[in-house]
C-alpha cells in the first residue's frame, strides 16, 4: 500500500478562510435586519427652560437584560478663581457596556439654561458631564440631563430630559 504525503496548506488559504468567516459575521449580525437598524445615535438637545413643575431626578430605560439610568444631581457652588460659580452634575450609568452612549447636562438659573456640556462615548457603561458658570450669582439653580443609548442589538432609545430639585445658591 502506497502512502500519500500530505502537502501543507499555504498561509494565503488561511487568510481567505478568515476573510470569508468575517464577511459571514457582518452579513448575519444585528445590522442585517433593516427593520430594527438604527441610523446612528442622535444627540438629543437640552430644553432652554425648565418646566414649571420639575420632573424626576432619575430615569431608567431597559431593553431585555440591559438597562441604563440617567441622573441629574443638585447643583452646587464652587469656590475659587474670581469668586467661584455654580455647577451642575449628571450621569448615565448602564448595567453593561453599550456600543455608544450620549449625555448632555445643563445648568439652569431661575429656569433658563445658562451653561451646558455633553459627553459622547463608545463602548462604555458610564458617562458624566458637569457644566459650570462663573462668576457666582445668587439665584435658584437646577440641573437638567438628557441622554441616548445605542443598545447592543443596534437600536436606539432616547431618555427624556430630567431635572434636579431647585436650590438657592
Amino acid at each position: 500500500m502506497r502512502t500519500r504525503e500530505r502537502q501543507p496548506r499555504s498561509r494565503s488559504w488561511r487568510l481567505v478562510a478568515v476573510v470569508i468567516a468575517a464577511a459571514a459575521l457582518v452579513t448575519t449580525g444585528p445590522g442585517a435586519h433593516a427593520d430594527t437598524d438604527a441610523t446612528g445615535l442622535g444627540k438629543p438637545a437640552l430644553s432652554t427652560h425648565t418646566p414649571d413643575i420639575s420632573a424626576r431626578t432619575t430615569a431608567t430605560v431597559s431593553k431585555g437584560v440591559w438597562s441604563c439610568t440617567l441622573s441629574a444631581t443638585l447643583p452646587n457652588r464652587w469656590y475659587g478663581g474670581s469668586g467661584g460659580g455654580e455647577q451642575a452634575f449628571g450621569n448615565l450609568n448602564c448595567t453593561h457596556v453599550m456600543p455608544e452612549i450620549y449625555i448632555a447636562v445643563g445648568l439652569y438659573r431661575n429656569g433658563a439654561l445658562i451653561a451646558s456640556t455633553d459627553s459622547h462615548k463608545f463602548s462604555a457603561a458610564f458617562a458624566n458631564a458637569f457644566p459650570s458658570k462663573s462668576p457666582h450669582v445668587s439665584a435658584t439653580y437646577e440641573s437638567g440631563a438628557i441622554a441616548a443609548v445605542l443598545w447592543p442589538d443596534n437600536t436606539v432609545t432616547e431618555i427624556p430630559q430630567i431635572y434636579s430639585p431647585a436650590i438657592l445658591l
